[in-house]
């Protein structure tokens, strides 16, 4: 099975466009999404990811995507590195992992990228925007110019491998 791991933040389209982009850049449709949401969190931008990531993995061939939400304290820094550990302690050997760091705060995506890297991640993807006009659009509605999809484990890998630290 893929998996997708990310954060929840205040900008809905920083989720649902790095999945579209993932998915149609990389051909990575994640079949079970598992979000990390906090308290703080309105409901209409929770309510806005829960409709478009389901219907958007639909298109792209996944039937009933499997769809979950896990509350965390914002400010419990160790609550949420515990509870990240142990959402991707949970996946299975065999599964496929994208971790996502471009939705939440940077100390939030430095939890996900940091645990990704040290439990295997297949993936960990950041969405780069060059352009903040385009931060609330959906991505066929972004130039493309204007956004890249970049995979920080193969970029790492890849480093790693030239340098011959591998």
């Amino acid at each position: 099975m893929k998996y997708w791991l990310a954060f929840i933040g205040s900008s809905p389209f920083a989720v649902i466009n790095t999945i579209w982009a993932a998915c149609r850049e990389e051909g990575y449709v994640p079949e079970h999404v598992k979000f990390l949401t906090n308290n703080e969190l309105k409901e209409e931008w929770k309510d806005t990811i829960g409709n478009w990531v389901p219907t958007l993995l639909e298109e792209y061939g996944v039937k009933d995507p499997l769809y979950s939400t896990n509350k965390i304290e914002e400010t419990n820094f160790n609550g949420i590195h515990d509870k990240y550990r142990s959402i991707f302690s949970e996946i299975g050997e065999n599964d496929e992992v994208a971790v996502d760091i471009t939705p939440g705060r940077k100390y939030m995506s430095a939890i996900s990228m940091e645990i990704g890297l040290e439990m295997g991640a297949d993936h960990v993807y950041y969405m780069h925007l060059s352009d903040n006009r385009y931060q609330n659009s959906p991505y066929p509605l972004i130039p493309k110019h204007r956004h890249t999809l970049i995979d920080l484990k193969k970029e790492f890998d890849d480093k790693k491998s030239v340098r011959g630290d591998v």
